[in-house]
C-alpha cells in the first residue's frame, strides 16, 4: 500500500482517547478519517481535540461513508455486531478486548469471519509488549518448571486515567486524582456497567445454573473485561491448560482464584483481586522450577511506555544470582497498531488471531463452569 491506511474508530471513550487515537495520529502510515460514538457530547469533544472532521452517531453510516481500509473498534461491551458489521462493509478490523461476551458469540464470529481475506486483530496488547519475547524464551528456558503464578492487584480505573485528559463531553474534562466511592457504590457501578442491560442475558447463558446471582454475574464480566489478559498471555506462554481444577469466588465477586493443570505435571494459580482505593496496580506473571524462576511484571496499562521487567533467577550450589531486565521501553498499544498496519500491507496473520479468541472464550467458560 502506497498510501497512508485509512481508519476510523468506533468507540471514543478512556482507551481511544488515551492510546489508539494518539498513535494513529502520530504515523503517518495511518489517516484517521472519522470517529463514531452513540454519545454525542462525547464524540464532538473528542473529534474536536483531534480536529477530525468526519463524526457518526450510527455505526453503519460510520462503516459505509468514508472509503476506509480498516475500523478499530473500541466502544463497551460486546463487539460482536461491530465486527460482523465491519466484516460485511469489507473492512479490517482492530478490535479491543473483549471481543463478545461468551462462547456462543465468538463461535458465532468465528464461523461468519471463516473464509475472509480481511485481517482481524485482537487487542491483546500484552502479546506487543517488548519483553513478551524475551519472558518466553527464558521460560521455554527453564530446567523444570513446576509451578506458576498470576497475581493482579486491579485498583479502581479511573485512579489509572489521572495522568490524562480524558473528554466526557458538555465541556467537562475528567483530570487529576478522582476519588473512588464507597465500595458498595463501586461494586453497583461495575455491575451495572459491565453485566447489566443487554449484557445481562449474554452473561447467564454462560453462568447457566447460576444464572440470576449478581455476585456471579459480575465475576464472570471481570473474565471478560480484565482476565482476559491473563487469559491469553498464559496462553501464549503456556500454551493451552488440560483442565480447571478449582475455582474460588468472593466478596461480591471482585476477588477470585483459579487453579489450572497444564501439560507435563504443572500448575499454575490465578488471583484477580480489586483493591479500590490503593493507587497500585500490580500484575505479575511468576514462575517456578528447582533450578530457576521468572518473573515478569507490568505497570498499570494506562501508563505510556513505562517498563515491564522480567527478573530471571538461578544459580548453582550455595550459588545463587538474579538479573532484572528491561527489554525497551517501547509502548505496547504503539506496537501494536503497527503491527496491525504491517498484517494488512503485507498479508500476515495477527499473534492475536480470532482463532486465538475463540480458544480463550472456550477456556473462559471452563473457567465459569468451575464457579461450582
Amino acid at each position: 500500500m502506497d498510501r497512508p491506511l485509512r481508519v476510523g474508530v468506533l468507540g471514543c471513550g478512556a482507551i481511544a482517547q488515551i492510546m489508539h487515537i494518539p498513535y494513529l495520529v502520530e504515523h503517518e502510515c495511518f489517516e484517521l478519517v472519522s470517529l463514531c460514538d452513540a454519545h454525542s457530547p462525547v464524540l464532538q469533544a473528542v473529534a474536536d481535540r483531534w480536529q477530525v472532521q468526519r463524526r457518526y452517531t450510527r455505526m453503519e453510516e460510520f462503516l459505509h461513508s468514508d472509503s476506509l481500509d480498516a475500523v478499530i473498534i473500541c466502544h463497551s461491551g460486546s463487539h460482536k455486531q461491530s465486527v460482523l458489521a465491519a466484516l460485511a462493509a469489507g473492512l479490517h478490523i482492530f478490535v479491543e478486548k473483549p471481543l463478545v461476551y461468551n462462547l456462543r458469540e465468538a463461535e458465532e464470529v468465528a464461523e461468519s469471519a471463516e473464509g475472509t481475506d480481511r485481517v482481524i486483530q485482537l487487542g491483546y496488547h500484552k502479546l506487543y509488549d517488548p519483553a513478551f519475547a524475551y519472558a518466553r524464551e527464558r521460560i521455554r528456558e527453564m530446567e523444570d518448571l513446576a509451578f506458576a503464578r498470576v497475581t493482579v492487584l486491579h485498583p479502581w480505573n479511573d485512579l489509572g486515567w489521572s495522568p490524562h485528559r480524558l473528554r466526557r463531553g458538555h465541556g467537562v474534562i475528567l483530570a487529576g486524582h478522582v476519588e473512588p466511592a464507597d465500595w458498595q457504590t463501586l461494586y453497583e457501578t461495575q455491575l451495572r456497567y459491565s453485566a447489566g442491560g443487554e449484557l445481562t442475558a449474554l452473561v447467564d447463558e454462560a453462568l447457566g445454573k447460576n444464572a440470576g446471582n449478581d455476585h456471579l454475574r459480575l465475576a464472570y464480566a471481570q473474565l471478560y473485561t480484565s482476565l482476559i489478559h491473563q487469559v491469553y498471555t498464559m496462553d501464549a506462554l503456556l500454551g493451552e491448560p488440560t483442565r480447571v481444577c478449582s475455582c474460588e469466588v468472593w466478596r461480591q465477586g471482585l476477588s477470585m482464584h483459579f487453579v489450572l493443570e497444564y501439560p507435563g505435571d504443572v500448575r499454575s494459580s490465578w488471583d484477580w483481586h480489586f483493591l479500590s482505593h490503593l493507587k497500585d496496580y500490580r500484575e505479575e506473571y511468576a514462575f517456578f522450577g528447582n533450578h530457576d524462576r521468572v518473573f515478569w511484571q507490568f505497570p498499570s496499562p494506562y501508563y505510556r511506555n513505562f517498563p515491564s521487567p522480567v527478573i530471571i533467577q538461578g544459580g548453582q550450589g550455595e550459588l545463587s544470582w538474579e538479573k532484572r531486565v528491561t527489554v525497551s521501553l517501547d509502548e505496547a498499544f504503539e506496537r501494536e497498531l503497527l503491527a496491525f498496519h504491517d498484517n494488512i500491507t503485507a498479508g500476515n496473520t495477527p499473534r492475536s488471531s480470532l482463532a486465538d479468541a475463540l480458544r480463550h472464550a472456550r477456556l473462559i467458560q471452563q473457567m465459569t463452569d468451575a464457579f461450582g
